[in-house]
């Protein structure tokens, strides 16, 4: 049989539970909340009625001695109350219990973590943030304050990336012995540069416009590490290797692999990696290659067939080239989308556009490049890979299954973009710049933990928690709020009870 009881608090509150008892035991089946006079008791009594008959799913078949709720009372009570507004307390507990998990919480730094959960439900630029915060959450903070604040977080940036790698190692015994780089590049909604936001080869097809440069460091699960800014005219090759050895040196790493795109790719890279005993797995621009090797790997797939492998040595490393039936339907697909535009090109005379297939000629003529398009037509379905590990340590398909889960940095920065909103950046001094975007590595790495754990997208997370409002009701006379929440789905539940949050 179920009923509900009252038990006193630590705070001296009445807390309101439905019990059933089993084997001569009291089980606590749900915690409706806790009261702090009698109005609110009779609030929530009447709620663990309503709960206990939701939950039996049938009526008592004794009329009860005393009506469930004194209707005059319960009408006077309410004629009391006023309601001034809803709040987002399951959500706002939720995200600081997950912040908590993460390590975050030594920072001790209110502000801060308010921000980073912000950066999760809505993101906005700081000022309206402290709005949204205020609305959603009931909390106030100045703008002066923000302003002051912005540097400071700044001093922080170690000992968040320290609590951030603790974490990993250990939730899954991370050893980082394979860690993957990437970087992107964030612009300005300005043309004015300065030392820090300036011009450069941008991602994002803005290189007329200031950017920032942003390289990122990830685990093989895809969970940020470690992230450096730079100016926005940083050649991308230049990023890896401080933050990889600033890296190194803080994890006391001596035996890891680098797993990076072909930007990343130069001599004199490879060469520091290889004195500081690291090893890397980088990809390789096949088109680029010198002749007399881009014939040899031409030659040896002459008759292509799914999974085949070439592996030879070269400056860079071991190259390894290997072919798909699935990659040869794509990069097909691109070339005749690319022929078809610089045939219409050359058709109606805008060959100023640039286009892969237009040449030009030292009579400033322009032709469809034919060389080129053999030369790409035998390297469709090839992908190329440098390493300089050896294949007793690791083999062929392990080199390439490793540089496949190169993804999930670009997943890692796809949500920083379009999830938490990276971009536009509406600071402009370079301490604030960097600040912004340590709020948006912490939320980036509860993002991925909270996607990881709950299986869900972060977009879907915010979703079902935004549906499970608190009413305000203020009394008039005493001043006090009470907040009536709403009922939770049960997929909410079911999203609560992934990430370890009672209800």
């Amino acid at each position: 049989m179920l009923t509900f009881r009252h038990t006193k608090t630590a705070s001296g509150a009445q807390a309101v539970q439905v019990v059933t008892y089993r084997d001569r035991r009291v089980v606590v089946l749900k915690h409706i909340g806790s009261a702090n006079g009698e109005e609110e008791l009779i609030l929530l009594d009447n709620e663990a009625r309503v709960w206990i008959s939701k939950y039996a799913q049938q009526s008592s078949i004794f009329p009860s001695i005393e009506p469930l709720i004194p209707k005059p009372t319960f009408l006077t009570e309410l004629s009391g109350k006023q309601f001034v507004g809803i709040k987002y307390g399951l959500m706002y507990e939720t995200f600081c219990l997950v912040y908590e998990h993460l390590g975050y919480a030594t920072i001790n730094n209110a502000l801060f973590r308010d921000l980073c959960i912000m950066r999760l439900v809505k993101p906005a630029s700081k000022v309206r943030s402290l709005e949204l915060l205020r609305r959603y959450f009931c909390l106030s903070y100045s703008e002066r304050s923000l302003y002051r604040a912005l540097p400071e977080f700044l001093k922080q940036k170690e000992e968040i990336e320290r609590l951030a790698t603790t974490f990993i190692s250990k939730q899954s015994e991370e050893d980082f012995s394979c860690v993957f780089y990437d970087v992107t590049t964030l612009y300005f909604e300005s043309f004015d540069s300065d030392e820090f936001r300036k011009p450069g080869f941008s991602k994002d097809g803005k290189s007329q416009q200031p950017q920032v440069v942003v390289g990122l460091l990830v685990d093989k699960n895809g969970f940020p590490l470690k992230q450096e800014i730079f100016s926005g005219n940083t050649f991308e090759g230049k990023t890896m290797l401080p933050l990889i050895e600033a890296f190194q040196t803080e994890q006391k790493i001596k035996a890891c692999t680098v797993v990076a795109d072909a930007g990343m790719l130069s001599f004199a890279n490879m060469e520091e990696l290889r004195t500081k005993g690291l090893t890397y797995i980088v990809g390789a621009r096949l088109g680029n290659l010198p002749n007399s090797l881009l014939e040899q790997v031409i030659s040896f797939f002459k008759n292509k067939q799914e999974g085949m492998i070439f592996r030879i040595q070269t400056a860079y490393g071991d190259l390894i080239c290997t072919y798909s039936e699935k990659r040869e339907r794509k990069d097909r697909h691109d070339m005749e989308k690319q022929m078809d535009k610089a045939q219409k090109l050359l058709e109606q005379g805008e060959t100023v556009r640039r286009s892969k297939f237009i040449k030009a000629s030292k009579k400033g003529t322009y032709s469809f490049n034919e060389q080129l398009q053999e030369k790409t037509e035998h390297l469709l379905g090839l992908k190329g890979y440098y390493t300089n590990t050896t294949e007793q340590n690791l083999s062929n398909k392990e080199v390439i299954e490793k540089y496949k889960n190169l993804w999930r940095v670009e997943h890692s920065f796809r949500m920083s973009k379009s999830d938490l909103v990276a971009r536009p950046i509406f600071h402009r001094k370079e301490d604030s710049i960097k600040a912004h975007l340590l709020i948006c590595f912490v939320a980036l790495s509860m993002g991925e933990y909270l996607e990881k754990t709950t299986g869900l997208s972060l977009r879907k997370i915010v979703d079902l928690l935004n549906q499970v409002p608190d009413a305000r009701l203020k009394n008039i006379q005493t001043k006090k709020e009470l907040l009536l929440r709403a009922p939770l789905s049960e997929e909410t539940k079911i999203l609560l009870k992934c990430l370890g949050v009672s209800y």
